[in-house]
């Protein structure tokens, strides 16, 4: 057994990940700064990654095996409109906590968690490999680039144990309404109860991504804990571009009612990228790991968990 501290755990990531992690045996330490959802099978500490004194603190008490970096602003809409909020928490909190954890000589893998959004537009018809140029188009990416550069720097010069992730659109049950699908799910059921017009308003449905389900994804995040090299970058990725009119037609197909779905120009985003997919070969070669969940069964238990509430 292995003590993994994870940051954010608080998340829609990291409540799966805590459930995963614990049932293949590690012991959980979770730092959150929101309020955690109950029953989550982890030692809580609420704190704040941008708290340097506190992290360290919780470092020399809890001496994590390993640690998986998801405490953020995931939201690209929310960086958008809190810019420097967005720089303070993912990039410096970032920092802080390799600091840390190179102050109080630990020595234990440490993942962090980027994304696919630091590619911007540098999809030209082909998956994306980690070499890739890096084209961020908005305060989330660019702040995803800097938490990348943070971790090679702490490799590269004090020797830390980092592995950088690049995770590309995942989704599942837990995932809140303010990303494209659980906004679909959650307005197919309030449609279904008599809440809502049965007419669902949409930005551009013609983007394609690459789509895993977050139970797919935190396999991988508990692989790259052993199974990576230091100081590399792998995409996580189904490597499966699916438009999101596809999903969406499918959600609708599950509703219980006729819904209705209709694109508004208020809806739009003005850096949208037409199409993201990647190639998780490189992952895949270092860990084993490929996609289980068929994308239907994403959905259908997405929508299954709104219906829930």
């Amino acid at each position: 057994m292995n003590r993994i501290l994870v940051t954010g755990i608080e998340g829609f990531v990291g409540g799966h990940l805590a459930r995963h992690l614990s049932a293949v045996g590690h012991a959980v330490i979770g730092l959150h700064w929101a309020d955690a959802p109950p029953g989550l099978p982890a030692e809580l500490h609420r704190g704040d990654i941008c708290d340097f004194e506190a992290t360290r603190t919780l470092l020399e008490a809890a001496r994590p095996d390993g640690i998986i970096h998801l405490a953020g602003i995931s939201s690209v809409a929310m960086s958008e409109s809190h810019q420097l909020k967005t720089y303070e928490v993912n990039t410096l909190g970032t920092l802080k906590l390799l600091e840390a954890t190179r102050q109080f000589g630990l020595k234990c893998r440490v993942v962090l968690i980027s994304s696919a959004d630091v590619y911007g537009r540098s999809n030209v018809g082909r998956p994306l490999s980690e070499d890739a140029p890096l084209q961020p188009l908005s305060p989330y990416a660019l702040s995803r680039v800097l938490t990348c550069e943070a971790g090679r720097f702490y490799h590269r010069t004090f020797g830390l144990d980092v592995v950088i992730l690049r995770p590309f659109s995942h989704t599942g049950p837990g995932q809140t309404a303010t990303f494209v699908f659980p906004k679909v799910a959650r307005a197919i059921v309030q449609i279904e109860r008599g809440a809502a017009e049965p007419v669902i308003e949409m930005g551009n449905l013609e983007v394609r991504r690459d789509y895993t389900d977050v139970r797919d994804v935190v396999r991988a995040y508990g692989l790259a804990l052993e199974r990576c090299a230091a100081g590399e970058t792998y995409n996580v990725t189904s490597g499966k571009p699916v438009s999101i009119k596809e999903g969406v037609d499918y959600l609708c197909s599950l509703a219980r009612v006729p819904v209705k779905v209709q694109s508004s120009a208020a809806e739009f985003r003005p850096h949208d990228i037409p199409l993201l997919t990647g190639d998780p070969s490189k992952f895949a070669a270092a860990t084993g790991w490929k996609t289980e969940i068929p994308f239907t069964k994403t959905l259908s238990d997405l929508l299954n968990y709104y219906r829930r509430l």
